[in-house]
């Protein structure tokens, strides 16, 4: 017990220090790096997992923001996270949808059922094979207008957020350590 704390305690602190070290004193206007952590939570909130990076990258370049800051920040959804990430977007979206008169494409299904859909085998046996990533492409996709809008809305919140978040921490740190501050 003692040995997984320290291994806890370890990577907390090596969390803490690239944070220190690589985000809040980059060569980057705090304006910038904000933009790039929130880019990369909305993109990462968005269902296309496995095109997130390519994603975050084509649009961090006209964006002017941190590129390092947004796939970081990307990495908010993996193959491990998808569930509680997507299955709150998904209700979300589906009860926009019905709030608002219209179909579900989807029945009322609980979350052992649409993973069930899925074939979670796959994710243990497969991770690192293609006929993982179409199966979880398609299961994505079918589960259509929903998944998308909910995305979409948690997203742009997340996105906001962290913006904001970043933003005031950035300046406080900087505030806080003047001599440790890069110039851009």
């Amino acid at each position: 017990m003692i040995n997984g704390r320290n291994n806890t305690r370890n990577r907390f602190t090596r969390m803490k220090r690239f944070l220190k070290l690589r985000i809040f004193h980059a060569g980057d206007s705090p304006h910038r790096i904000a933009l790039g952590v929130a880019l990369g939570l909305f993109v990462g909130w968005s269902p296309a997992l496995g095109f997130h990076i390519l994603i975050v990258l084509a649009l961090s370049i006209p964006l002017r923001a941190n590129k390092l800051a947004a796939l970081a920040s990307v990495w908010i959804t993996n193959p491990f996270t998808f569930v509680p990430v997507y299955y709150p977007s998904y209700l979300l979206g589906r009860k926009l949808l019905l709030l608002f008169g219209f179909k579900s494409s989807v029945s009322n299904k609980p979350i052992h059922e649409l993973l069930g859909e899925f074939n979670l085998s796959q994710f243990y046996t497969g991770f690192f094979h293609i006929d993982f990533w179409k199966g979880l492409f398609t299961f994505l996709w079918s589960k259509g207008i929903e998944l998308w809008l909910g995305c979409t809305i948690v997203g742009l919140l997340a996105a906001t957020a962290g913006y904001f978040v970043t933003y005031y921490l950035i300046n406080r740190h900087r505030a806080a350590n003047p001599h440790r501050r890069f110039q851009p």
